[in-house]
């Protein structure tokens, strides 16, 4: 079973409440990263904006690394991302003498969808999904390019057919993708199995002044 989601509306507003109460109502606050937390980020703004409309607030979501940039170097005040910042993230932050605090908002899921042309699979392992979308798959354009690396893995479904490979997904940018290939990759580099994918933890990285 999965584990239930928190109250995202809450976790946010704490923050933004915390804000105003430190004296800063009036004032600006700018929020960016991962647009999995965009919607909530600009639903929880909504809220709070109605109740103090002199707060501007800004919110964006261009992806959790690009969001870790703009936190990590002080140019906004809230990152939303969908996964834990890197170690290179957090030495940017703590280069810059930026101290923040984590708070789990919601619980993403990865969803990996075929065409309803592929006839081919009824189901992929996450074997599979990692030596076709994986970081080793770079530049593959027929699913038959996966076929040395699906058997070093010992992907069930390989040797793959020569067809053309295409793919929609978040970019490298992207706070998911991490997930996705750090999920497929544990689970297809232990047994190859059908296993799940894990379910990443979106945060919220609120700055300390």
């Amino acid at each position: 079973m999965l584990p239930q989601p928190r109250r995202p509306s809450a976790c946010l507003l704490a923050i933004s409440l915390g804000i105003a109460a430190c004296g800063r109502a009036g004032g600006s606050v700018e929020i960016s990263g991962s647009s999995t937390v965009e919607p909530i980020s600009a639903r929880v703004a909504e809220r709070f904006s109605a109740l103090h409309p002199e707060v501007a607030i800004k919110v964006e979501g261009p992806g959790t690394g690009d969001g870790a940039q703009l936190f990590c170097t002080g140019k906004i005040d809230i990152g939303g991302a969908s996964r834990p910042y890197k170690d290179a993230e957090r030495e940017l932050c703590a280069r810059n003498g930026i101290e923040f605090v984590e708070l789990m908002v919601a619980v993403d899921g990865l969803t990996v969808l075929t065409s309803t042309e592929n006839t081919l699979f009824d189901c992929l392992a996450t074997a599979d999904l990692y030596a076709l979308m994986g970081p080793e798959s770079k530049g593959f354009s027929a699913w038959s390019d996966a076929n040395s690396l699906g058997a070093e893995i010992g992907a069930p479904n390989a040797p793959y057919p020569n067809i053309d490979l295409v793919i929609t997904a978040p970019g490298e940018e992207s706070g998911t993708y991490d997930t996705f290939v750090d999920s497929s990759s544990r689970a297809s580099r232990r047994t190859g199995a059908r296993t799940r994918l894990s379910v990443p933890t979106t945060w919220l990285h609120p700055m300390t002044t």
